[in-house]
């Protein structure tokens, strides 16, 4: 991609980013989890269906698993946004992130609720979804203030391993799969 902000819309894969794709698919058949949950935009439900495909494991697709609402900025660079005068609330925690879009207690909570949904469903699950919803459940699943949410660089193919026990949520390991 060009530097845009890609929420809900559903951008192509560039060369590099299908190689992203193939490579996060590796890492998820490697891993061997029970169920492979996603978000259903195609950037996110292509890695997923590929890796159930390969392992013959259920693929559940949940919608609370999108990435965040851009809302105005949606598709468009951050000169653009600058040039048509959209103001950015990255700090506030109950107005959307940019008008018409999504806060960040929004994606906290429903990417929690589907994170949850998806520790109870099997011992074992990968969760293919969005940098966003990356960065949310990482500080939901680690009990951080929701000002931490913008304190990860997740970057494209980016994993991380935890280990939830009795309730206490562990992060093992953290890489990039390309």
């Amino acid at each position: 991609m060009d530097g845009r902000f890609v929420g809900r819309g559903d951008a192509p894969y560039t060369a590099r980013g299908e190689r992203q794709a193939m490579l996060s698919v590796d890492e998820i058949v490697g891993f061997q989890p029970d169920e492979i949950w996603s978000s259903p935009l195609h950037r996110a439900h292509h890695v997923a269906e590929n890796a159930s495909a390969k392992l013959g494991v259920p693929h559940v697709v949940d919608e609370r698993l999108n990435e965040l609402d851009f809302g105005q900025a949606e598709g468009l660079t951050y000169q653009q946004t600058q040039d048509r005068g959209i103001e950015f609330q990255f700090g506030a925690q109950d107005a959307p992130v940019a008008p018409g879009g999504e806060s960040r207690a929004d994606i906290l909570v429903r990417s929690g609720a589907a994170v949850d949904a998806a520790s109870s469903a099997a011992m074992r699950v990968a969760i293919v979804t969005h940098g966003g919803v990356f960065r949310s459940a990482v500080v939901h699943l680690l009990g951080l203030p929701i000002d931490a949410i913008w304190s990860f660089d997740i970057r494209n193919a980016q994993c991380a391993l935890f280990r939830i026990v009795d309730g206490h949520t562990m992060l093992e390991r953290f890489w990039q799969a390309d």
